[in-house]
């Protein structure tokens, strides 16, 4: 009886640790998820991190091209103002122009006009002076003075007086006749005179004009050069904006692709989980079934045992108890637990602050510093930064867009949680954490001003209050 049992017992335990053997392997193989998956998200990661410091360079240089052709539009506007102007003062100094010109050709045919008056009159004299140059020189030749002719041809005393006095008349006519033209000459002359010095200031007028719309003219074609250049400007910046924004919509048709793959990468993932964790819990199931079973037949051999050698003993009684090597914290309804084992301060909650959205809670305390982060779900990590290389106080410009050194999990395709300002971390991209697992220490990187544990919780892509799920 004693061989039996001992055989029963060997056997018994031989096969608990077969099953027990078996569900380690499967547990390893389950924590396992794999290379190219990993290799493929932190290159898709990087793809996107390029990409997003693309996009970031060029809207800024879309920016400066926008101000640029703003530039060129309020410099086009003042060009417009210009050549309007421009255009008045031609139209101006063309309408003085033609009052000139106009001017001009009046005085130009009164100056002809009197030239044909002075003509005349020029004329006239010299009939005038020839005809009593005539009259003398007959009376000289003849011997006779009309006036003593006058005298002794007469009858009596008074046609002496009269024929005299006509004598007298026809002398003093003739002198005054050749005066008065001569005077006449004399006022045309002055008004000749008169309407050439006007035709010349008119001439010297008209070139000032002239010279004034050559100079305006030249503006107007400066303008317009200047004009056509910036519009040509513009067009080039139009065409480079058109550029920069195709590249933009490149860079983020890229990155939406690389999300994409990136979900989908981390779907597969999730699903490999789900299946190995199913098949683990029905191999434990199977294990613990069996074992339970060995240990109900070996509990009624000993038992068989003890009545033929009348030994009560009660061994192996705590065979296949479980040991929790582990202590977590008991995870919320929702499956959530507290991320820092311990430490139960929150120094800033999840809501508005200094008008932007805090989008989790700063768990913190005097005795944080170095402290473990742990998973608060199951999950499998798809992002990791650990380019902070120290602690620092907060900085504009710090490393991992602020969240400093950080690592973020997602949890069965709906919930995703992250950890930020870590000064260590202990997992990459691709592995599958269990909840309670440490994956870094509490530190004070990024965008932070003391040690804290920077903890978010994301529900179908929106960041939600942690408190709810906590």
């Amino acid at each position: 009886m004693k061989k039996l049992f001992r055989l029963k017992k060997l056997l018994t335990f031989m096969v608990c640790l077969a099953a027990m053997t078996s569900i380690m392997s499967f547990s390893l193989n389950f924590y396992e998820s794999p290379e190219i998956d990993a290799q493929t998200v932190a290159e898709l990661q990087e793809q996107k991190k390029k990409n997003q410091q693309a996009i970031s360079d060029l809207e800024s240089a879309l920016d400066s091209l926008e101000n640029s052709k703003a530039q060129e539009s309020a410099y086009q506007e003042t060009l417009n103002e210009q050549i309007t102007l421009m255009e008045n003062n031609i139209q101006i100094v063309e309408e003085e122009l033609t009052r000139i010109n106009n001017d001009i050709t009046i005085a130009e045919d009164n100056i002809n006009s009197l030239n044909n008056d002075i003509a005349v009159q020029e004329v006239n004299v010299a009939d005038n002076t020839e005809l009593f140059k005539e009259r003398l020189r007959a009376m000289y030749v003849t011997g006779n003075d009309s006036l003593a002719t006058a005298v002794l041809g007469s009858t009596d005393f008074y046609d002496m007086l009269s024929r005299v006095e006509m004598v007298k008349r026809i002398a003093e006519h003739d002198s005054d006749l050749i005066e008065t033209l001569k005077n006449d000459i004399e006022q045309l002359e002055t008004s000749k005179s008169a309407l050439e010095t006007e035709k010349l200031t008119l001439e010297m007028k008209q070139e000032e004009q002239v010279e004034k719309k050559e100079e305006f003219n030249s503006y107007l074609d400066q303008y317009n050069v200047a004009m056509r250049k910036s519009q040509d400007e513009v067009e080039r910046l139009n065409r480079e904006s058109e550029m920069t924004e195709n590249e933009i919509k490149e860079h983020k048709d890229a990155m939406a692709k690389a999300d994409a793959e990136i979900e989908e990468i981390i779907r597969r993932n999730q699903e490999e989980v789900k299946r190995k964790a199913r098949e683990a819990a029905a191999a434990k199931a199977a294990a613990e079934e069996a074992a339970r079973q060995q240990q109900t037949a070996q509990n009624n051999a000993n038992n068989n045992v003890g009545s033929d050698t009348n030994t009560n003993t009660n061994v192996g009684n705590n065979t296949g108890s479980n040991t929790n090597t582990e202590t977590v914290t008991q995870p919320s309804a929702t499956g959530f637990s507290w991320p820092v084992p311990g430490q139960y301060y929150v120094s800033s909650e999840y809501g508005y602050r200094w008008g932007s959205l805090h989008k989790g809670l700063d768990i913190a305390g005097g005795s944080i510093a170095g402290a473990s982060a742990c998973a608060s779900k199951a999950g499998t990590v798809i992002a990791v930064s650990t380019s902070c290389t120290h602690n620092y106080p907060k900085d504009s410009n710090c490393c991992g867009n602020g969240y400093g050194n950080y690592v973020i999990i997602s949890h069965d395709g709906t919930y995703s949680t992250l950890y930020g300002h870590m000064q260590a971390v202990y997992v990459s991209v691709g592995d599958y954490v269990s909840a309670g697992q440490a994956i870094g220490a509490v530190g004070c990187t990024g965008f932070s001003t003391g040690f804290h544990l920077h903890f978010e919780i994301w529900e179908n892509g929106s960041a939600v209050n942690p408190r709810n799920y906590l």
